[in-house]
């Protein structure tokens, strides 16, 4: 998963978008690419497929930032009796950020 190959930590999240129709949450992260030399880059963190999505913050002044991003569960499902073929994975994970958390569980993440 994507989240044990890159450290997120000191990303802030500059917004969030829910596409309901599609599943998609898109956030929208200022990513460090170079800590040294204090070096970030703008970068979408999709998840697809989301059948939940949890905010639990505070109120903040200011962007918040990732502390860490936490696997919390991974289930699959097979729904071959219903249709061929038919196998999904459930991913939950925990967005700890300076503010609060965030739990999204979803099938595929990425960062575009």
């Amino acid at each position: 998963m994507i989240f044990n190959e890159i450290s997120f930590h000191d990303s802030k999240i500059l917004k969030v978008i829910e596409n309901l129709d599609g599943q998609i949450i898109d956030f929208f992260i200022d990513f460090p690419t170079d800590w040294e030399n204090n070096i970030f880059e703008q970068k979408i963190l999709r998840f697809e497929n989301v059948t939940f999505y949890s905010l639990e913050e505070i109120p903040f002044v200011g962007l918040p930032t990732i502390l860490d991003i936490i696997n919390l569960e991974q289930t699959s499902h097979d729904y071959s009796a219903l249709q061929d073929n038919f196998f999904v994975i459930r991913n939950k994970v925990k967005i700890e950020t300076n503010s609060g958390s965030r739990i999204v569980e979803f099938s595929d993440c990425r960062m575009l």
